[in-house]
């Protein structure tokens, strides 16, 4: 470390190297717990999938669900616990950075389509940190699109712009209509083309 012991400067600084370690025997804890399997590919982190003693297929259509909002330095061994009080999950998928933090966002696939609803019912708007809600929304093959993180400046005509760039929107009279000022919204994807804003 740099300073008056006039070592050079790892990497990393000390206090980043304990917290990196806390996180990964936090999910250490997690996988010797549960006996889940942890897996990190293609800037996703898979937990599960299938859990311990599955056998059969994977749940059908609608045992999914989205996350949106997550606090980006949460983790599964935070996440988990808290979304497995709505049912057995199936599998857990946390989007990630290269820089190890999350993306803001995953998917948890449950076993049956009661778990997803109750998940839903309990956890869509939920105070995870004082002030920092997330999202919980039903999962259907890519047809709902995310976007966060919108700057707080932005208005909704500016959005709007932006989101024609890439899909074809709806007549305006369908769409539900935007706070002026809103930091994140869901859209419907529709045939891969058409595009109907949905909510936030």
């Amino acid at each position: 470390m740099e300073g008056d012991s006039g070592k050079v400067s790892p990497l990393m600084g000390e206090d980043e190297f304990k917290a990196s370690c806390a996180k990964e025997m936090a999910l250490l804890a997690l996988m010797e717990k549960t006996g889940y399997n942890m897996v990190q590919e293609n800037g996703q982190r898979k937990y599960g999938g299938p859990p311990p003693g599955w056998e059969g297929p994977p749940p059908p259509r609608g045992c999914e669900v989205f996350v949106g909002k997550i606090p980006r330095d949460m983790y599964e061994d935070k996440l988990v616990p808290l979304f497995e009080r709505a049912g057995r999950i199936y599998e857990f998928r946390l989007m990630m950075e290269f820089s190890g933090e999350n993306r803001g966002y995953a998917f948890v696939m449950y076993t049956n389509r009661e778990a997803a609803q109750r998940a839903i019912q309990m956890l869509d708007n939920y105070e995870i940190r004082p002030g920092k809600f997330i999202g919980v929304c039903v999962s259907l093959d890519n047809c709902r699109l995310f976007v966060g993180s919108i700057p707080k400046e932005k208005r909704k005509d500016e959005i709007m712009e932006e989101m024609k760039k890439v899909y074809t929107p709806l007549p305006p009279h369908t769409h539900p209509t935007l706070r002026k000022h809103t930091h994140s919204i869901f859209l419907l994807i529709i045939n891969n083309n058409m595009m109907f804003v949905t909510s936030q």
